[in-house]
């Protein structure tokens, strides 16, 4: 496990912070944050950050770039949160962090809206938050993006295998041995908040969903929104053709800044900071 966050952690170091981001580390009730700001960003409208990693790998530190270009996009702040890793916390640890960093949010002062962006694990969280937040009677997020969501650690989505040639990743590890990290002999079906494809999807605020056809968590994806839309629920969904996992955060590609632009205009739409980019 050290190696694989060792990697992850030098992958994410190439994304380079712009010299006029402005970041301030903050504690969010107990759980690790940092502040990313783009110049003229609303200080009263928030997106908040949740990295993939397979629940088990990355940091806040790392997300630091893609969080000035969701702030860049969307004209809010972006919030990226440090929360546990398995397999030392295993679930709920995750959830609960990311859970307790919104309400953080939405207290501060002059705080009007709040959305959350996650891709892979963070993704996967993401919705979790979402049921988690709507069961527990808390006031739900303006909107939420997840990008090559892992949903469903049952691993019965067809792609895995299907699309496992096209995939650089291991999907299918992602899901078996990280999700079993995440789960601590838990169940999937039977644990909806971890594998939220799995859980009840209606009441959920408005959602976009992307993800590549060259990767094995594309049914996944696709399966995530038709549930949604079947529970009455608002989706956009967003295929990149030939892209990869997780494509948005890889700045290097003119695709991932045209899926970043595309996903700062559906947050203003929802936040309001503006109505196009």
């Amino acid at each position: 496990m050290d190696d694989y966050r060792r990697l992850y952690d030098e992958v994410l170091a190439n994304f380079e912070l712009p010299a006029d981001a402005e970041v301030e580390e903050v504690d969010a009730d107990g759980v690790s944050a940092i502040w990313v700001s783009a110049p003229d960003a609303a200080k009263d409208e928030v997106v908040i950050v949740v990295h993939g990693g397979g629940f088990c790998m990355g940091n806040a530190h790392g997300y630091r770039e893609f969080g000035y270009r969701l702030s860049k996009a969307s004209g809010a702040r972006a919030l990226v949160v440090d929360y546990r890793l398995a397999p030392e916390n295993p679930f709920p640890a995750p959830l609960d962090d990311v859970v307790t960093a919104y309400r953080w949010a939405r207290r501060q002062d002059g705080v009007r809206g709040v959305t959350f962006v996650g891709d892979s694990a963070g993704g996967g969280l993401v919705m979790g938050a979402l049921v988690k937040l709507r069961d527990e009677g808390d006031r739900r997020p303006e909107a939420a993006v997840v990008c090559s969501p892992l949903v469903d650690l049952a691993g019965e989505g067809d792609s895995l295998t299907t699309r496992a040639h096209l995939d650089p990743l291991p999907a299918s590890a992602l899901v078996e041995a990280m999700g079993s990290a995440y789960l601590a002999g838990r169940e999937p079906k039977a644990t909806p908040l971890a594998s939220p494809l799995h859980a009840d999807l209606s009441g959920l605020p408005p959602l976009r969903v992307l993800v590549g056809t060259d990767e094995g968590l594309h049914d996944d994806a696709i399966r995530l929104a038709d549930k949604v839309r079947e529970s009455g629920g608002e989706v956009d969904l967003e295929i990149g053709e030939k892209m990869v996992h997780i494509w948005p955060v890889f700045n290097f590609l003119p695709e991932a800044q045209e899926s970043t632009e595309r996903i700062g205009a559906f947050l203003r739409q929802h936040l309001g900071t503006s109505t196009q980019v």
